[in-house]
């Protein structure tokens, strides 16, 4: 099933006012695919979605929602279903990481990185899971992360969340792929979005950012495909047989250089 087969469907973009999620509201909308468009920062939200429907001629609802809060998955699958809206693609896109020593970010912090990158998600999959199902095929987009192959000193606990999600992600494509629900887990490289400044990224081991368009041109290139992972990040093949096949003491020690603060 190709993305032609969402045209006039609905889809649901966390994480929609910017970076990744904001490409795949731009690149649905071109396809003909309605939107649900959720992220905390709801003037911008409804900006994109005037743009969008009066561009492509789609129907557009904005959910302003913080989903690192206990109630913000139930509260954006309520008003869905309050505007009698069937999800039939699902976009787990939103997500945030730190940089730095581990004891330069809060508990809280990390507890509000745990429920966006790893709680949300599950949730999301789980409350939406029956309107999925009720298509013939349908699909679930989960945007993981390179970091998640490995430990990641000095970005613990992102990379931690990123490996739940891959795991997760990967065993859900496992149980659904026969039910004709295609679950695809996206693993771009480093990109072009608000990501680094937020999550206060300093000068490391990592150079150049893809443009958002290839990251989300691959993901829904791939729609028709029962490829359970689309990758746009380079290298990763090198990463997984390193992390393998080396002892944990090198790998550790040679991820950590990539990462260490400046002047630490």
């Amino acid at each position: 099933m190709s993305l032609n087969n969402y045209k006039k469907e609905w889809a649901l973009v966390t994480g929609a006012s910017s970076g990744i999620g904001l490409e795949f509201c731009r690149q649905l909308a071109a396809a003909g695919v309605n939107l649900v468009m959720v992220a905390r920062r709801e003037e911008l939200l409804q900006t994109l979605a005037e743009d969008l429907s009066r561009q492509h001629q789609i129907e557009t609802r904005v959910i302003a929602e913080d989903l690192s809060q206990p109630e913000g998955s139930a509260l954006v699958h309520a008003r869905t279903k309050a505007s009698n809206i069937t999800i039939k693609l699902l976009v787990n896109n939103a997500g945030i990481g730190r940089w730095g020593t581990f004891e330069s970010s809060s508990a809280g912090k990390y507890q509000e990185m745990i429920a966006l990158n790893n709680t949300a998600v599950v949730t999301l999959c789980h409350l939406f899971l029956p309107d999925l199902s009720s298509f013939i095929q349908s699909a679930i987009i989960n945007v993981s992360s390179p970091a998640a192959f490995q430990p990641v000193p000095y970005m613990a606990v992102y990379a931690a969340t990123k490996s739940f999600l891959q795991s997760f992600s990967q065993a859900l494509h496992g149980e659904l792929a026969d039910r004709g629900v295609y679950v695809q887990t996206l693993i771009p490289g480093p990109t072009e979005t608000e990501f680094d400044e937020k999550a206060g990224a300093y000068e490391s081991a990592l150079k150049g950012r893809d443009a958002p368009g290839k990251v989300v041109g691959a993901s829904l290139a791939n729609l028709g495909s029962s490829k359970p992972v689309v990758v746009t990040a380079e290298g990763t093949y090198k990463q997984r047989f390193f992390a393998g096949l080396f002892p944990a003491k090198i790998v550790i020690k040679e991820v950590g250089k990539m990462f260490t603060p400046p002047g630490k």
